[in-house]
C-alpha cells in the first residue's frame, strides 16, 4: 500500500468519527509509528491548506487522534426538523429532494444519521413531488445571484393557461409560499413588482438593458410576508372581521392580526389586521360561516357579492 492510499484510508476513518491510534495503524499497515506520524502530519497540513473546518487533535484519554469540527455544528434535532419541512413542501423533484436530504444528513455524525434515518424512512419512500417536475435548485441559485448583482434578465415564462410570453425583468427577491417558489421582480412594462412562479420559467438569459425601479417599488420580502396571502398582493387594507372559529388559526394566518374584542355569548372574537385584499379574500371565503367581514365596507360588499355568486351556482345546478 502506497503512502497516498494509506493517508486517504486514515483520513476516511477520521471523517467517519473514528478515533485512530498510531500504534494500531502501524500494526494494520505494517509500517513504523514514525511513518504513521508523518501521515498524520500530512493530513493536518492538507486540512490547513484546504481551509477545511476541521482540526486533528490528540485525545489522551481516548488513546488516539480525532478529527473535530471547528465550525458551529447543526444539531440532529434541527436537521430532523429541516428534513420534515422539506418533505412537507413537496417543492423539489424526487432527485433534488434526495440530494437535499443526503446533504443535510452529511452535516451530522453517522450515529446521529442512524437515529434520523428510520424516522424519515416512510415519508421519504412515499414522497410525492408537485406535478410540474421542474428541477429548481440550480435555477433558484442562479436567480439569487442575479438579485445580488442587480442584473436584469429576459425570461420565457409559461403562464397559467400554458401560453408562453417573454418578459424582461429585474429580480428583487425569492420567496416560498403554498408549495411554490416565486421570484418577485420589477417589470418596467407595467412599472410594478410582479410575482413569477420559478417552475414556470422555461428559459432565461441576462440582458444589457438597464432597468430602474419606480420610487416605492423596492421589495422588502420580510415585511411583505406580514401582509401576503397565497402570493396574491392586491391592495393593502386594514381588515376587521368577526370570527367564530379557533382564533389561533386566524392569528397564524395573518401575522399582524390582533384580537380587538370578544363576544363570549356568541363564542366569537373580533380580529383586526393589515393585509393584502386578494389573498385575504381567498382565505376568508374558505372559512364559510365562521367569518363575517365588517370593514372595509367595500371589501365586505365584495365578499357578499362573491357569496351570492356561489349560491347562484348551487341554485342553478339544483334546478
Amino acid at each position: 500500500m502506497n503512502a497516498a492510499y494509506r493517508q486517504l484510508t486514515i483520513f476516511q476513518a477520521l471523517m467517519t468519527g473514528h478515533i485512530v491510534s498510531k500504534a494500531d495503524l502501524a500494526t494494520q499497515f505494517r509500517v513504523s509509528p514514525r511513518v504513521i506520524q508523518r501521515d498524520l502530519s500530512q493530513i493536518r497540513q492538507f486540512i490547513a491548506e484546504q481551509h477545511l473546518f476541521y482540526e486533528l487533535v490528540y485525545r489522551r484519554q481516548l488513546g488516539g487522534y480525532q478529527l473535530i469540527t471547528t465550525q458551529t455544528t447543526v444539531s440532529k434535532q434541527a436537521i430532523l426538523v429541516l428534513i420534515k419541512i422539506a418533505l412537507a413542501s413537496r417543492a423539489l423533484t424526487r432527485a433534488e429532494m434526495t440530494q437535499t436530504i443526503d446533504g443535510l444528513l452529511a452535516l451530522i455524525s453517522p450515529k446521529d444519521q442512524s437515529e434520523i434515518t428510520p424516522i424519515i424512512k416512510n415519508e421519504r419512500f412515499y414522497y410525492q413531488p408537485l406535478q410540474h417536475e421542474q428541477p429548481l435548485l440550480a435555477l433558484i441559485w442562479q436567480l439569487s445571484q442575479y438579485i445580488t448583482q442587480k442584473q436584469a434578465i429576459t425570461i420565457t415564462y409559461q403562464r397559467q393557461h400554458r401560453d408562453l410570453v417573454t418578459r424582461t425583468i429585474l429580480p428583487a427577491a425569492i420567496i416560498f409560499s403554498e408549495y411554490y417558489f416565486y421570484v418577485i421582480a420589477y417589470n418596467p412594462k407595467y412599472q410594478h413588482n410582479l410575482f413569477y412562479r420559478i417552475d414556470r420559467i422555461r428559459h432565461l438569459q441576462t440582458t444589457s438593458q438597464t432597468i430602474a425601479r419606480q420610487r416605492g417599488e423596492r421589495v422588502e420580502e420580510g415585511e411583505m410576508r406580514q401582509y401576503l396571502q397565497y402570493m396574491q398582493p392586491g391592495k393593502k387594507i386594514t381588515l376587521e372581521f368577526k370570527f367564530w372559529g379557533i382564533p389561533e388559526a386566524a392569528l397564524d394566518r395573518f401575522p399582524t392580526a390582533k384580537i380587538t374584542a370578544r363576544y363570549p355569548d356568541e363564542g366569537a372574537v373580533l380580529i383586526t389586521t393589515t393585509t393584502f385584499d386578494t389573498g385575504a379574500k381567498m382565505w376568508l371565503l374558505s372559512q364559510g360561516a365562521n367569518v363575517q367581514v365588517l370593514a372595509p365596507q367595500d371589501f365586505a360588499a365584495d365578499i357578499q357579492t362573491e357569496l351570492n355568486q356561489m349560491l347562484a351556482r348551487y341554485s342553478a345546478s339544483s334546478v
